[in-house]
């Protein structure tokens, strides 16, 4: 057979009208990729003795708007591995990576698919995003479980809630750890579930963090979560701060709408953030004003009156007043929290607890990786950093 022997010119020339076809970029690049694989084993043959060319077994690619298929030539002792087979699975790679992020953003099996269809013209069979998704439940399970540091200064405690499938659909309790770390950043250093909020969990959760490394804390703040601070009390020798904005929102919740912009400002006079020389004994001096002015009409504030209860509460005065907005209350998990939500609020409900799990285990890998690996500067004068 005779070769056609055609000058730069001409093969451009020739190039750019297949080009214009539809299609046709897809096709140029199926003749390039399996010519240089081809002239690549030519190549790698060349003096090899004993070992010759066999045939080719095919292939499916990412191409431009279409998959790509692809002739990858194969010889007898089975040694050559084309060049372009390391770019392919780079580009496996990078789409595996896109799913990762697709689904923990909050799509779907169904909606990845589309999307890669999209953007690669290779649509993944929904058992093959879920076996991708599969090995992102892996991933994140191990950040779940890796070790920890043996201090931090100060570790917040909360739960969320999510609509989660097991029998039926209903809503259970995510537990989320958020320590600051001595170099005053910030990171995320548990995730876990149970159905409902009890004290068992939280020491079964206590225990898990010790278990992974955890052997001190000065602070710890928490919601008012049922026998949390006898769990914390129990396994660590430190300090309690009760979330006074959760305190607030309960309070207010239970009076009537025409009390409540007094009773909000009572509150904030009690909680006075803003007087740099306020002390337990003044703080608890103010509650009990509150509770004589408000007590006779709602039961809920005889806590103002019960200095052992509210001493939880007062913790944050125990320390420099330049931090104490960011130690009275949980807002930084509340913060997190969002992050949650904003991923999970295109479900409905979640299939299974581990689909949560993962979820939220990504989207703290990346809070952690952003915005928490900035350091807090205020805390540079805290004694909890010194």
């Amino acid at each position: 057979m005779s070769h056609l022997t055609l000058n730069p010119q001409q093969i451009q020339a020739a190039l750019e009208a297949l080009v214009e076809k539809p299609g046709g970029l897809n096709q140029v690049l199926e003749l390039a990729l399996n010519s240089f694989m081809k002239a690549e084993r030519t190549e790698y043959l060349r003096g090899a003795n004993g070992n010759k060319g066999n045939g080719y077994r095919s292939i499916t690619g990412l191409g431009i708007g279409d998959s790509l298929s692809l002739q990858v030539p194969r010889d007898r002792l089975n040694q050559f591995k084309p060049w372009i087979l390391n770019v392919m699975k780079e580009q496996s790679d990078t789409l595996n990576e896109l799913c990762f992020e697709l689904y923990a953003k909050g799509l779907t099996t169904r909606d990845i698919e589309s999307v890669t269809e999209s953007i690669y013209g290779q649509k993944l069979t929904r058992s093959a995003v879920s076996r991708i998704t599969k090995n992102l439940y892996d991933e994140m399970k191990s950040f779940r479980e890796q070790a920890i540091s043996e201090y931090y200064p100060i570790v917040y405690l909360d739960a969320t809630f999510v609509k989660t499938k097991r029998d039926t659909v209903s809503s259970e309790a995510y537990y989320v750890a958020l320590a600051v770390k001595h170099d005053m950043t910030r990171e995320v250093i548990g995730i876990y579930n149970a159905p409902t909020e009890s004290a068992s969990n939280w020491d079964d959760i206590v225990l898990d963090l010790k278990s992974r490394g955890l052997k001190q804390t000065d602070l710890v703040v928490i919601d008012n979560l049922k026998g949390l601070d006898t769990a914390i009390e129990r396994h660590f020798d430190c300090r309690i701060q009760k979330c006074v904005l959760h305190l607030k929102r309960n309070i207010l919740r239970k009076v009537k709408k025409a009390h409540r912009s007094e009773l909000a400002d009572d509150l904030r006079y009690v909680f006075n953030l803003d007087e740099r020389s306020d002390d337990r004994e003044e703080f608890m001096i103010r509650a009990k004003w509150l509770y004589e002015k408000w007590g006779k009409l709602y039961r809920t504030l005889s806590i103002f009156n019960d200095q052992d209860y509210l001493q939880y509460y007062a913790t944050y005065l125990d320390f420099e007043p330049l931090i104490w907005n960011m130690i009275y209350t949980t807002n930084w998990i509340e913060r997190l929290n969002k992050s949650f939500k904003r991923t999970l609020k295109i479900r409905n409900s979640m299939p299974s607890v581990d689909s949560v799990l993962t979820l939220l285990s990504k989207v703290a890998i990346d809070m952690n990786n952003t915005t928490y690996r900035y350091p807090i500067g205020r805390f540079e004068k805290s004694e909890l950093f010194n």
